[in-house]
């Protein structure tokens, strides 16, 4: 059966044919409108065996280029930027789209919760709390609604937000990407394309694929010597993880995608590792923000 669905059908398409665009109104033969690139849709394309021919050649791209992409993301930082910046882009998936599928697998896999920050969290752990405070109380005493229900409103909504909006990290981090490697040879795009790579990079690597290599290895070490390694797995300890991880990443980074030499890769990596925690501050500000005002 699955030698049937996929055995090549004779192309009985009439190529002659004067077509009007369904689009653009363009007049033209064959299967492209030769103006807007609008395509014929026919019964074949329809059909139960097109769309799963659809299916395998996504599957077949998104494991060609997404993991050919990742493997860079992960050796080599800095160098998909790189290749992209010379023209080199067939082979790789584009930026933005391996920011968005790093972002699913975040989403999937959800070991940690650092995109997302729970109203418990607004109200007590960041800098802004006080704001918070205020602006909760205010909220409750001016609707009907308590602070149990409103605190499941927020956590709720909150979740779905952070899922839109993690993309601010990555212009936030513009910011200080441009200031520190300011030249005029480089444009804003540039740092932007950079920050696009180190994002999907601590969305795929930082948090996803190190920490459930963590949470497998204490879950072995518990099932065979009964210990119990969660430490490994807590706040404290995972952002010191983190900054090696971001480290690693903006060292290696500065000096194939900016060209710095070794002793200013390493001062300037070591900068940009510790804002990222700055730039996780002023996102759960905006992600409060947007959580309150769209409620």
């Amino acid at each position: 059966m699955a030698l049937t669905l996929f055995r090549k059908k004779p192309d009985l398409f009439d190529y002659e044919a004067e077509r009007t665009c369904k689009n653009c109104g363009h007049a033209f033969q064959g299967k492209f409108c030769s103006r807007c690139g609008e395509k014929v849709v026919d019964r074949t394309d329809r059909s139960l065996r097109k769309l799963a021919e659809s299916i395998l050649n996504a599957l077949t791209f998104l494991e060609g280029k997404f993991w050919r992409s990742f493997k860079l993301l992960f050796a080599h930082p800095g160098k998909l930027s790189s290749e992209i910046r010379a023209g080199i882009q067939v082979p790789y998936m584009r930026m933005v789209g391996l920011f968005f599928v790093a972002n699913f697998f975040y989403f999937l896999f959800p070991v940690f919760d650092t995109f997302n920050s729970s109203l418990y969290s607004q109200f007590y752990q960041q800098d802004h709390s006080a704001w918070v405070q205020e602006m909760v109380r205010h909220h409750v005493k001016t609707h009907p609604v308590s602070v149990e229900e409103f605190t499941n409103a927020y956590n709720a909504h909150t979740a779905n937000v952070s899922k839109l909006i993690v993309v601010v990290l990555v212009f936030l981090y513009t910011l200080p990407l441009s200031i520190i490697n300011y030249s005029k040879k480089n444009l804003y795009f540039d740092h932007l394309q950079f920050s696009f790579e180190f994002h999907a990079y601590q969305l795929m690597v930082s948090s996803v694929v190190v920490p459930l290599v963590f949470k497998w290895l204490i879950q072995g070490v518990q099932g065979v010597f009964g210990w119990d390694w969660n430490v490994l797995l807590s706040d404290s300890f995972y952002s010191k993880v983190s900054l090696v991880l971001f480290g690693y990443f903006f060292i290696r980074g500065q000096r194939t995608y900016y060209g710095h030499g070794w002793i200013v890769s390493v001062l300037k990596g070591a900068l940009l590792a510790h804002l990222v925690f700055y730039s996780w501050k002023a996102y759960r500000l905006i992600l409060f923000f947007v959580t309150y005002w769209t409620m």
